[in-house]
């Protein structure tokens, strides 16, 4: 028998896998896909190193921060500068970085008023029920709706939202963006360089490789679970290849969208399932292009576009640069299709040549189905007190769920430690 299982070998189930490690119990690590990393992925493409999924961190998220300075990484900010884009009512508009961020400013604090009474602890969510409960209950496209907007404020609010959101307006909840707002110190700038800014030169495998390799456990990979069912003092989980496998306790680290293929006897609580049955809102896109132009720096901002938030991630020797494109709904993209990218880049900074592109679809991804974690109206209200919840030796712990940074590295990092911890305290 073993002391733990941990199901997933993203951020959170290998900091799970750690924490066992460190109480001196021995963890098991079930990876579904052939690599580990989850939501992340370190890849490389033409000779240059990229992330297919989360790779931003920032030293206001504290768990990554520990991790980033422990592996020694080198922390990459990407190239800005002068002319920027952005669309209003279907009209591309071209200025300075420091006049589109003027309006984007003015909107941001419009749709946040307030946030410092809302979110005074944005790290405890749940600490102040009264006072989040009203935008807990909205989407954001509500929130956006209610407010007294130029323009040119709604539509690089509508971005910065859609951004935020990784999905539909009309359909993720209006707190995750003050929720973002708050963790970032209440400020647009803070939030942009917190959300979007530094990357790691070497990759986000660069520091997961070495809590994985404190662990000190056993890897399986291409490993998907079928079940997990409890017995008394032990869990048998059982693989899609009918193997079963058997530990005192168990964290499943999988993403909320992904939950639902995996069959647990007893079941869980009703509201966990209705939850999972809401699942995350976060089912947009995120697409490398490679390109020619003999301008500087792109940036562009265009709501309810393919590539709706794109700037510039990596200047190359040249005229190449390799620009990073934000979507709303991942179905959208037409992948591989250059000449498709050359239509919609058009519409979207002029002057660029599309010679490559690269694109891992998150939201058709079966142990995935999403992006990262966007809670849908209510989530906060009904469902996230108990995802956190044990269930005999049990326990739920991924970023989507997490009390500082769903969605980032940093919450599947607070909330595989918790659920480590939690599992082998029952061993």
């Amino acid at each position: 028998m073993h002391d733990v299982i941990v199901i997933g070998a993203g951020f959170a189930g290998c900091a799970a896998a750690r924490e066992v490690r460190r109480a001196g119990k021995t963890p098991l690590v079930l990876e579904a896909r052939d690599r580990i990393g989850g939501r992340t992925w370190t890849s490389d493409w033409d000779g240059q190193r990229f992330e297919r999924g989360g790779n931003y961190f920032h030293w206001f998220q504290p768990h990554l921060w520990t991790e980033v300075m422990a592996a020694g990484v080198t922390p990459l900010a990407p190239p800005t500068g002068d002319p920027v884009h952005w669309t209003v009512n279907e009209e591309l508009r071209t200025g300075t970085r420091a006049e589109r961020e003027a309006i984007n400013e003015s909107a941001w604090n419009k749709y946040n008023a307030g946030s410092w009474e809302i979110l005074p602890e944005p790290h405890a969510p749940l600490r102040h029920p009264d006072r989040i409960a009203r935008l807990d209950a909205m989407t954001i496209q509500q929130r956006i709706d209610e407010l007294d907007l130029t323009d040119d404020e709604r539509a690089l609010l509508m971005v910065e939202c859609q951004g935020v959101a990784s999905g539909y307006l009309d359909d993720a909840g209006a707190l995750s963006v003050m929720r973002w707002h708050a963790l970032s110190g209440h400020t647009l700038a803070g939030t942009q360089e917190a959300a979007g800014g530094y990357t790691i030169a070497e990759g986000t495998l660069a520091f997961l490789q070495p809590i994985l390799d404190a662990a000190a456990c056993e890897l399986r990979l291409e490993a998907p679970i079928e079940a997990i069912e409890q017995e008394a003092d032990r869990v048998v989980v059982t693989l899609r290849s009918g193997e079963a496998l058997v530990a005192r306790a168990c964290v499943v680290t999988v993403p909320l969208n992904a939950l639902g293929a995996i069959r647990f006897e007893p079941g869980l609580s009703e509201v966990k399932r209705s939850g999972i049955a809401l699942g995350q809102a976060g089912i947009g896109s995120k697409v490398m292009l490679k390109v020619r132009t003999p301008g500087g720096p792109v940036s562009g901002m265009h709501p309810n576009h393919p590539f709706g938030f794109l700037g510039t991630m990596f200047d190359l020797p040249g005229d190449e640069q390799i620009l990073v494109c934000f979507g709303h709904d991942g179905d959208e993209i037409v992948d591989g299709d250059l000449a498709w990218a050359q239509r919609e880049l058009d519409r979207a900074a002029p002057g660029c040549e599309v010679i490559g592109m690269n694109y891992h679809d998150w939201k058709s991804d079966e142990f995935a189905q999403g992006t990262w974690g966007v809670h849908r109206p209510g989530w906060y209200t009904t469902h996230h007190a108990e995802m956190q919840r044990p269930e005999g030796r049990v326990i739920l712990s991924n970023s989507d769920w997490a009390d500082g940074w769903a969605g980032f590295v940093d919450g599947a990092l607070e909330s595989g430690k918790h659920g480590g911890r939690w599992a082998a305290a029952q061993t």
